[in-house]
């Protein structure tokens, strides 16, 4: 197997051995017009001492044309007047007035080198080589280098981050819910075992989840058998009361079981199994009826279930009953946010302490009446994150308790 480590190390010392090999052929490349241009500087410049006044040796035509001859490079001697008293042009070559005038190491062609004499004349060199090269052509063929090769090192670095960004798309679409989620293994080192176990663990785990479903509509199911025949057996009690009393309890057990089934079922649902535009002000008004309320608002659309929509209202509207003593304000709104649903009562409303919890399942806070199973409002949670939204709790200025139900607008 090769481990992960040894590629990155790998591939680090391809480059710095690719990097060295690049180095020697330009420096190779570039080494002679390099010691060449530094010997035409040096040849300038002697020669230029060689001709001042105090320190002649030769007679400045000879200098001039060893020069030449030596340098293969066309030479000129001005006065300081600016006029020429010697030339030798044997390439062909004119000197501009820019280069005369400012004698140095010129960009512009060929280097041109210059020298001042003690007397005031000026000496100009022209090498007729085309190669020769300074600091800044070195450079810039360094810079070239290090970006052919930062080119080719991209593939080989991207094709080893490519499968972690892979995997970790992987993990982020189980997180969301998708228990189907799989990625490709591809390679024999560390991240293919590690996406290889990620595929193996994301199994088991919608494994688990399906057995656990399963498992739920197997026990509803088996338990509603036995509450049909409790209930018909009712029917036969001589007693009035028992009979009332017992058939309010199969009629809890009934409810808590649906419930089970639709928490269990929006556990692992990434989205609602239907999808319509609903208007939620008269969904909201269709359930404030039923509860002899009144809903004050706009008409609000949402892309959504309308059985599950009309669900979540019908929880939020039981529990101000059973906590809050009915509600005592419905209203739908919409801003640049979303549409909201809020209901608010005028209960006792809840402890700061225990506010987080509220929609946790079978919660109850300390010294809440007992009614109902403790499913309610997890279930709302569960169906506005299912439609893109959350709840949220408010306590109000004046007591009492505020939901506020946040959807996408369609």
């Amino acid at each position: 197997m090769r481990r992960l480590h040894w590629k990155f190390y790998l591939a680090i010392v391809a480059t710095l051995i690719v990097f060295l090999v690049a180095i020697f052929i330009v420096w190779h490349t570039v080494a002679s017009p390099m010691g060449a241009a530094w010997g035409i500087e040096s040849a300038t410049e002697l020669s230029a001492k060689m001709m001042s006044v105090g320190t002649r040796v030769a007679p400045d035509e000879v200098v001039v044309e060893e020069l030449v001859h030596q340098l293969h490079a066309d030479v000129i001697l001005q006065k300081p007047d600016g006029s020429t008293q010697l030339s030798s042009y044997g390439g062909g070559f004119r000197f501009s007035a820019e280069q005369v005038a400012a004698p140095g190491w010129h960009l512009i062609g060929s280097p041109t080198f210059g020298a001042r004499l003690d007397d005031g004349r000026l000496l100009v060199v022209h090498p007729r080589h085309r190669l020769l090269l300074h600091g800044l052509h070195l450079a810039l063929i360094l810079v070239a280098v290090a970006g052919l090769l930062a080119l080719l090192i991209y593939p080989v670095t991207r094709r080893l981050t490519s499968r972690l960004a892979r995997l970790e798309q992987g993990v982020r679409r189980l997180g969301e819910g998708d228990l189907a989620s799989r990625v490709i293994v591809d390679g024999h080192d560390e991240v293919a075992t590690l996406a290889a176990s990620f595929n193996e663990s994301a199994a088991r785990i919608e494994r688990l989840v399906q057995a656990h479903q399963m498992l739920l509509a197997n026990c509803s199911h088996e338990l509603r058998t036995p509450l049909t025949r409790m209930r018909l057996a009712t029917e036969h009690l001589p007693s009035e009361a028992a009979r009332g009393e017992l058939v309010q309890n199969i009629a809890e057990l009934d409810a808590l079981i649906g419930e089970l089934l639709l928490t269990s079922r929006l556990d692992v649902a990434r989205k609602p199994e239907r999808s319509e535009p609903v208007d939620l002000l008269a969904l909201a008004a269709e359930e404030a009826a039923h509860v002899d309320r009144e809903v004050s608002g706009e008409s609000t659309a949402v892309q959504g279930d309308p059985l599950l929509l009309r669900r979540l209202l019908r929880n939020l509207l039981e529990n101000a009953r059973l906590h809050g003593g009915g509600a005592t304000d419905i209203r739908i709104a919409s801003d640049a946010s979303g549409a909201h649903i809020v209901i608010e009562d005028a209960g006792p409303g809840i402890p700061p302490e225990v506010r987080d919890r509220i929609f946790e399942p079978f919660f109850r806070a300390p010294g809440a009446t007992p009614n109902g199973a403790g499913l309610g409002l997890a279930i709302v949670r569960q169906i506005a994150r299912v439609h893109g939204g959350d709840v949220v709790y408010e306590a109000r200025e004046t007591g009492g308790s505020r939901f506020i139900v946040t959807l996408p607008r369609a």
